[in-house]
């Protein structure tokens, strides 16, 4: 395959798998995550768990192939890119980085805690006091985890659209 080849083959993977990233976390940040916090007392609390699962685990595929694209085009096309757009391009790749790491490390887990907590309870008697108020400190977290996540997220979709620009308004 001629580099030509590999880059718009690249640049393919790296718009579909974005906009795929992109898509379900703005759901899981704007729809899934506060309709569970909402009324998952009222028993949509798992099937938005399942709906969640779904969705995030297509995230993290679709954010893996667009990292893995974007440092393949990165290293092919701007890797001595040292204008202003290089600068938004690389400014928009940190908080993309930030986005995953932000799910991984604090959206996913609460979200983790708080899918075993409610499987846990579904059988149980009234939970007790302490139990709602982990259940109350797991969805807080959630939810400020996939909004951080989707807001850095959203800062590096605009900078991916605007870096050509950059340096005309430099």
């Amino acid at each position: 395959m001629l580099q030509i080849d590999l880059i718009v083959l690249a640049r393919a993977i790296h718009v579909i798998a974005g906009v795929a990233w992109a898509g379900a976390t703005f759901m899981l940040a704007s729809v899934i995550v506060p309709i569970a916090l909402r009324h998952g007392a009222e028993g949509a609390g798992r099937w938005m768990g399942l709906a969640a699962r779904r969705a995030g685990m297509s995230s993290m595929i679709a954010a893996l192939l667009t990292v893995l694209s974007g440092i393949y085009l990165f290293a092919v096309l701007h890797a001595q890119d040292a204008s202003a757009g290089g600068f938004v391009l690389k400014t928009g790749a940190a908080a993309a980085l930030l986005s995953i790491a932000v799910g991984i490390a604090i959206a996913r887990p609460a979200g983790m805690q708080l899918g075993r907590l409610q499987q846990a309870l579904a059988d149980a008697a009234p939970p007790p006091a302490d139990t709602l108020q982990r259940i109350a400190v797991l969805r807080r977290r959630q939810l400020i985890g996939v909004r951080a996540a989707a807001g850095l997220l959203g800062l590096a979709v605009i900078a991916m659209a605007v870096f050509r620009y950059a340096s005309a308004l430099a």
